[in-house]
Protein backbone atom coordinates (compact mmCIF):
# COMPACT_ATOMS: atom_id res chain seq x y z
CA UNK A 1 0.00 0.00 0.00
CA UNK A 2 1.06 3.42 -0.86
CA UNK A 3 1.06 5.80 2.10
CA UNK A 4 2.47 8.88 -0.03
CA UNK A 5 1.38 12.27 1.88
CA UNK A 6 1.44 15.59 0.06
CA UNK A 7 2.70 18.99 0.71
CA UNK A 8 0.58 22.14 -0.44
CA UNK A 9 3.34 23.19 -2.89
CA UNK A 10 5.23 22.13 -5.45
CA UNK A 11 8.59 24.13 -4.60
CA UNK A 12 10.11 25.94 -2.13
CA UNK A 13 12.95 28.72 -2.78
CA UNK A 14 14.12 30.72 -0.09
CA UNK A 15 16.35 34.24 -0.75
CA UNK A 16 17.48 32.06 -3.89
CA UNK A 17 18.80 28.76 -1.62
CA UNK A 18 16.63 25.85 -2.34
CA UNK A 19 15.12 24.66 1.34
CA UNK A 20 13.32 21.10 0.41
CA UNK A 21 15.89 18.13 1.58
CA UNK A 22 15.48 14.26 0.31
CA UNK A 23 15.49 12.53 2.94
CA UNK A 24 15.91 9.08 3.25
CA UNK A 25 14.99 6.72 6.44
CA UNK A 26 13.37 9.77 7.36
CA UNK A 27 10.95 7.97 9.33
CA UNK A 28 13.63 6.09 11.37
CA UNK A 29 15.17 7.10 14.87
CA UNK A 30 17.98 9.72 13.58
CA UNK A 31 15.58 10.40 10.69
CA UNK A 32 12.87 11.51 11.95
CA UNK A 33 14.20 13.63 14.83
CA UNK A 34 16.07 15.29 12.22
CA UNK A 35 13.39 15.93 10.10
CA UNK A 36 11.52 17.84 13.22
CA UNK A 37 14.68 20.19 13.11
CA UNK A 38 14.66 20.52 9.57
CA UNK A 39 11.21 21.96 9.33
CA UNK A 40 11.85 24.08 12.64
CA UNK A 41 14.87 25.84 10.99
CA UNK A 42 12.49 26.27 7.69
CA UNK A 43 13.75 23.41 5.54
CA UNK A 44 11.27 21.08 3.78
CA UNK A 45 12.27 17.47 4.50
CA UNK A 46 10.82 14.99 1.71
CA UNK A 47 10.87 12.02 3.25
CA UNK A 48 11.35 8.59 1.61
CA UNK A 49 11.12 5.56 3.57
CA UNK A 50 10.10 1.79 2.98
CA UNK A 51 7.61 1.94 5.76
CA UNK A 52 4.89 3.78 7.13
CA UNK A 53 4.89 4.51 10.63
CA UNK A 54 1.20 4.95 11.53
CA UNK A 55 0.67 8.00 14.40
CA UNK A 56 4.27 9.34 13.36
CA UNK A 57 4.07 12.76 13.46
CA UNK A 58 5.49 14.73 10.11
CA UNK A 59 7.23 17.49 9.54
CA UNK A 60 6.94 17.29 5.84
CA UNK A 61 5.45 15.06 2.73
CA UNK A 62 6.49 11.35 3.20
CA UNK A 63 6.95 8.30 0.55
CA UNK A 64 6.86 4.92 0.93
CA UNK A 65 9.05 3.43 -1.78
CA UNK A 66 11.63 0.76 -1.81
CA UNK A 67 15.42 1.24 -2.22
CA UNK A 68 16.67 0.90 -4.53
CA UNK A 69 13.81 -1.11 -6.15
CA UNK A 70 11.54 1.66 -6.78
CA UNK A 71 14.84 4.25 -7.21
CA UNK A 72 13.30 6.14 -10.38
CA UNK A 73 10.30 7.13 -8.50
CA UNK A 74 12.93 9.70 -7.00
CA UNK A 75 12.63 11.22 -10.68
CA UNK A 76 8.81 12.33 -9.98
CA UNK A 77 9.93 13.34 -6.41
CA UNK A 78 12.99 15.46 -7.21
CA UNK A 79 11.85 17.67 -9.83
CA UNK A 80 8.35 18.25 -7.85
CA UNK A 81 10.23 19.94 -5.28
CA UNK A 82 13.37 21.44 -6.89
CA UNK A 83 15.37 19.34 -4.02
CA UNK A 84 18.97 19.48 -4.41
CA UNK A 85 20.46 18.17 -1.49
CA UNK A 86 19.96 14.96 0.54
CA UNK A 87 20.39 13.25 4.23
CA UNK A 88 20.38 9.44 3.74
CA UNK A 89 19.79 7.72 6.74
CA UNK A 90 18.11 3.89 4.96
CA UNK A 91 19.93 1.06 5.87
CA UNK A 92 20.74 -1.52 8.33
CA UNK A 93 22.09 -0.86 11.82
CA UNK A 94 22.85 -3.43 14.20
CA UNK A 95 26.06 -5.08 14.34
CA UNK A 96 25.35 -8.44 15.99
CA UNK A 97 22.95 -9.05 12.86
CA UNK A 98 25.81 -8.06 10.85
CA UNK A 99 28.06 -10.92 11.96
CA UNK A 100 25.43 -13.59 11.16
CA UNK A 101 24.46 -12.01 8.36
CA UNK A 102 26.85 -9.87 5.99
CA UNK A 103 25.12 -10.09 2.23
CA UNK A 104 22.09 -7.99 3.82
CA UNK A 105 24.48 -5.20 5.34
CA UNK A 106 26.58 -4.70 1.98
CA UNK A 107 22.88 -4.90 -0.18
CA UNK A 108 20.98 -2.40 2.19
CA UNK A 109 24.07 0.04 3.24
CA UNK A 110 26.74 -0.57 0.44
CA UNK A 111 24.35 -1.46 -2.63
CA UNK A 112 21.80 0.95 -1.82
CA UNK A 113 23.94 3.90 -1.05
CA UNK A 114 26.05 3.18 -5.02
CA UNK A 115 22.10 3.38 -6.51
CA UNK A 116 21.21 6.34 -4.76
CA UNK A 117 24.51 8.12 -5.47
CA UNK A 118 24.37 7.68 -9.18
CA UNK A 119 20.36 8.46 -9.42
CA UNK A 120 21.28 11.66 -7.12
CA UNK A 121 24.19 12.28 -9.77
CA UNK A 122 21.38 11.81 -12.78
CA UNK A 123 19.17 14.42 -11.17
CA UNK A 124 21.99 16.82 -10.71
CA UNK A 125 22.43 16.63 -6.84
CA UNK A 126 25.89 16.80 -5.50
CA UNK A 127 25.53 17.90 -1.49
CA UNK A 128 24.66 14.48 0.49
CA UNK A 129 24.89 13.95 4.32
CA UNK A 130 24.82 10.30 5.31
CA UNK A 131 25.04 8.14 8.25
CA UNK A 132 28.11 6.79 9.11
CA UNK A 133 29.10 4.94 12.08
CA UNK A 134 32.18 4.40 14.89
CA UNK A 135 32.23 0.86 14.06
CA UNK A 136 34.49 1.63 11.12
CA UNK A 137 37.36 1.99 14.19
CA UNK A 138 36.91 -1.31 15.00
CA UNK A 139 38.37 -2.38 18.54
CA UNK A 140 40.40 0.69 19.09
CA UNK A 141 41.94 0.24 22.17
CA UNK A 142 41.45 2.29 25.50
CA UNK A 143 41.83 5.18 23.76
CA UNK A 144 39.38 7.65 22.31
CA UNK A 145 38.65 7.83 18.49
CA UNK A 146 39.90 10.81 16.45
CA UNK A 147 38.73 10.60 12.85
CA UNK A 148 42.50 10.46 11.93
CA UNK A 149 43.20 7.19 13.09
CA UNK A 150 43.61 3.92 11.67
CA UNK A 151 39.95 2.30 10.56
CA UNK A 152 39.80 -1.39 11.23
CA UNK A 153 36.11 -2.93 11.07
CA UNK A 154 35.55 -5.99 13.06
CA UNK A 155 31.89 -6.44 11.93
CA UNK A 156 30.16 -6.28 8.37
CA UNK A 157 28.02 -2.96 9.23
CA UNK A 158 31.59 -1.54 10.31
CA UNK A 159 32.67 -2.46 7.05
CA UNK A 160 29.98 -1.68 5.30
CA UNK A 161 29.87 1.91 6.64
CA UNK A 162 33.72 2.72 5.90
CA UNK A 163 32.92 1.33 1.96
CA UNK A 164 30.29 3.76 1.97
CA UNK A 165 32.74 6.55 3.32
CA UNK A 166 35.69 5.61 0.40
CA UNK A 167 32.67 5.56 -2.33
CA UNK A 168 32.13 9.39 -1.35
CA UNK A 169 35.65 9.92 -1.77
CA UNK A 170 35.62 8.55 -4.98
CA UNK A 171 33.28 10.53 -6.25
CA UNK A 172 33.87 13.57 -5.38
CA UNK A 173 37.19 13.47 -7.12
CA UNK A 174 35.47 11.72 -10.37
CA UNK A 175 32.01 13.66 -9.94
CA UNK A 176 32.28 16.74 -7.94
CA UNK A 177 30.16 15.26 -5.05
CA UNK A 178 30.20 17.22 -1.93
CA UNK A 179 29.65 15.11 1.15
CA UNK A 180 29.87 14.88 5.12
CA UNK A 181 29.64 11.27 6.58
CA UNK A 182 28.86 11.64 10.24
CA UNK A 183 30.04 8.49 12.24
CA UNK A 184 27.68 8.14 15.01
CA UNK A 185 28.86 6.48 18.27
CA UNK A 186 25.97 5.82 20.15
CA UNK A 187 22.20 7.31 19.77
CA UNK A 188 20.23 7.25 22.40
CA UNK A 189 17.53 9.79 24.12
CA UNK A 190 14.32 10.87 22.41
CA UNK A 191 12.79 14.37 21.61
CA UNK A 192 11.97 16.09 24.98
CA UNK A 193 8.47 17.14 23.57
CA UNK A 194 7.76 13.68 22.68
CA UNK A 195 6.86 14.16 19.14
CA UNK A 196 8.95 11.52 17.96
CA UNK A 197 10.99 8.76 19.43
CA UNK A 198 12.77 5.53 18.99
CA UNK A 199 10.00 3.12 18.03
CA UNK A 200 11.52 -0.07 15.60
CA UNK A 201 9.76 -3.40 14.61
CA UNK A 202 13.30 -5.17 16.26
CA UNK A 203 14.97 -3.17 18.81
CA UNK A 204 18.51 -3.88 19.26
CA UNK A 205 19.63 -0.79 21.64
CA UNK A 206 19.90 -1.14 25.14
CA UNK A 207 18.54 1.89 26.51
CA UNK A 208 14.95 0.83 25.24
CA UNK A 209 15.58 -2.44 25.89
CA UNK A 210 16.30 -2.19 29.29
CA UNK A 211 13.54 0.43 30.11
CA UNK A 212 10.90 -2.39 28.47
CA UNK A 213 12.55 -5.48 31.01
CA UNK A 214 11.86 -3.28 33.88
CA UNK A 215 8.82 -2.10 32.92
CA UNK A 216 7.34 -5.11 31.76
CA UNK A 217 9.06 -7.26 35.09
CA UNK A 218 11.27 -9.26 32.68
CA UNK A 219 15.43 -10.00 33.30
CA UNK A 220 17.67 -8.23 31.33
CA UNK A 221 19.91 -9.67 29.69
CA UNK A 222 23.53 -7.56 29.53
CA UNK A 223 26.21 -9.24 27.37
CA UNK A 224 29.38 -9.20 28.58
CA UNK A 225 31.34 -8.31 32.40
CA UNK A 226 34.70 -9.71 31.34
CA UNK A 227 35.87 -6.85 28.93
CA UNK A 228 39.20 -5.08 29.94
CA UNK A 229 37.10 -2.12 31.70
CA UNK A 230 37.41 -0.37 34.56
CA UNK A 231 33.90 -2.57 35.96
CA UNK A 232 34.30 -5.89 33.20
CA UNK A 233 31.44 -4.11 30.94
CA UNK A 234 31.51 -2.29 27.79
CA UNK A 235 32.70 1.02 27.57
CA UNK A 236 30.33 3.35 25.08
CA UNK A 237 29.71 7.02 24.25
CA UNK A 238 26.14 8.10 24.32
CA UNK A 239 24.98 10.87 22.29
CA UNK A 240 21.86 12.45 22.56
CA UNK A 241 19.59 12.05 19.44
CA UNK A 242 18.50 15.46 19.46
CA UNK A 243 21.78 16.49 19.28
CA UNK A 244 22.76 14.14 16.50
CA UNK A 245 20.19 15.94 14.51
CA UNK A 246 21.29 18.98 15.08
CA UNK A 247 24.81 18.44 13.78
CA UNK A 248 22.91 17.01 10.76
CA UNK A 249 21.91 20.48 9.66
CA UNK A 250 25.43 21.76 10.37
CA UNK A 251 26.66 19.15 8.20
CA UNK A 252 24.17 19.87 5.43
CA UNK A 253 25.52 23.82 5.45
CA UNK A 254 28.91 22.55 5.17
CA UNK A 255 28.06 20.41 2.45
CA UNK A 256 26.17 23.16 0.26
CA UNK A 257 28.84 25.75 1.01
CA UNK A 258 31.83 23.88 0.21
CA UNK A 259 33.01 21.23 -1.92
CA UNK A 260 34.27 18.58 -0.13
CA UNK A 261 34.19 14.78 1.21
CA UNK A 262 34.64 14.87 4.93
CA UNK A 263 33.85 12.67 8.03
CA UNK A 264 32.92 13.55 11.70
CA UNK A 265 32.59 11.82 14.71
CA UNK A 266 29.76 12.54 16.30
CA UNK A 267 29.76 11.56 19.74
CA UNK A 268 29.52 12.89 23.76
CA UNK A 269 32.98 12.49 24.19
CA UNK A 270 31.95 11.19 27.77
CA UNK A 271 32.72 7.62 28.32
CA UNK A 272 29.87 5.39 30.41
CA UNK A 273 30.02 1.98 31.20
CA UNK A 274 27.12 -0.51 30.37
CA UNK A 275 26.92 -1.03 33.90
CA UNK A 276 26.74 3.01 34.98
CA UNK A 277 23.89 2.77 32.14
CA UNK A 278 22.03 0.56 34.02
CA UNK A 279 22.23 2.22 36.81
CA UNK A 280 20.99 5.42 35.14
CA UNK A 281 17.90 3.56 33.89
CA UNK A 282 16.84 2.04 36.80
CA UNK A 283 17.34 5.75 38.84
CA UNK A 284 13.68 6.13 36.26
CA UNK A 285 12.32 2.95 36.10
CA UNK A 286 13.12 1.04 39.63
CA UNK A 287 15.55 -2.05 40.40
CA UNK A 288 15.38 -4.92 37.37
CA UNK A 289 17.00 -8.08 37.40
CA UNK A 290 19.97 -8.17 35.29
CA UNK A 291 21.54 -11.31 33.83
CA UNK A 292 24.96 -11.26 32.52
CA UNK A 293 25.18 -13.28 29.02
CA UNK A 294 29.13 -14.25 27.00
CA UNK A 295 30.74 -11.43 25.38
CA UNK A 296 29.16 -10.53 22.35
CA UNK A 297 30.63 -10.87 18.62
CA UNK A 298 31.35 -7.56 17.14
CA UNK A 299 31.28 -5.68 20.64
CA UNK A 300 34.62 -3.68 20.97
CA UNK A 301 35.55 -3.21 25.19
CA UNK A 302 35.97 0.35 24.50
CA UNK A 303 33.94 2.86 21.92
CA UNK A 304 34.39 6.75 23.03
CA UNK A 305 34.66 10.04 20.45
CA UNK A 306 37.16 12.27 20.61
CA UNK A 307 34.93 15.30 19.33
CA UNK A 308 37.66 18.38 18.81
CA UNK A 309 37.19 18.35 14.88
CA UNK A 310 33.59 18.54 14.82
CA UNK A 311 33.06 21.07 17.17
CA UNK A 312 36.02 23.30 15.47
CA UNK A 313 34.78 22.90 11.82
CA UNK A 314 31.14 22.48 12.60
CA UNK A 315 30.98 24.49 15.31
CA UNK A 316 28.84 21.77 16.91
CA UNK A 317 28.10 20.92 20.85
CA UNK A 318 26.23 18.26 22.20
CA UNK A 319 23.98 20.11 24.95
CA UNK A 320 21.90 17.61 25.47
CA UNK A 321 23.92 14.29 26.05
CA UNK A 322 24.26 13.83 29.93
CA UNK A 323 23.53 10.50 30.65
CA UNK A 324 20.74 11.62 32.99
CA UNK A 325 18.92 13.14 29.99
CA UNK A 326 19.39 10.41 26.98
CA UNK A 327 17.77 7.38 29.54
CA UNK A 328 15.06 10.73 31.16
CA UNK A 329 13.98 11.22 27.37
CA UNK A 330 14.20 7.76 26.37
CA UNK A 331 12.21 6.56 29.61
CA UNK A 332 9.36 9.24 28.34
CA UNK A 333 9.07 8.08 25.46
CA UNK A 334 8.78 4.31 26.32
CA UNK A 335 5.49 5.78 29.00
CA UNK A 336 3.85 7.47 26.51
CA UNK A 337 4.12 4.92 23.30
CA UNK A 338 3.91 1.54 25.47
CA UNK A 339 1.28 2.71 28.24
CA UNK A 340 -0.69 -0.71 27.86
CA UNK A 341 2.64 -3.24 28.46
CA UNK A 342 3.54 -0.87 31.42
CA UNK A 343 3.41 -3.31 34.88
Amino acid sequence: MDHTTEHPFQKTNIKGVNKAVLVTGGAGYVGSHTCKLLAKNGYVPVVVDRHYRKGLVSFGPNYTLQLPQEIDRLDEIVKRYNITSCIHFAGSTSVPESVTNPSLYYKNNLILTLSLLDKLLSLDIKTFVYSSSAAVYGDPGMNKCKESDVTKPISSYGASKLMMEQVCKDYKTAYNLSSVGLRYFNAAGADPEEEVGELREKETHIIPLAVKASRQGKTFKMFGDQYNTEDGSCVRDYVHVMDLADAHLKALTYASNNNVAEVFNLGSGAPASNKELLDAVQKYTGKMDIKIEANRPGDPAYLVADINKVKTILDWEPTQSSIDNVVATAVKWYNKTHKKEIQ
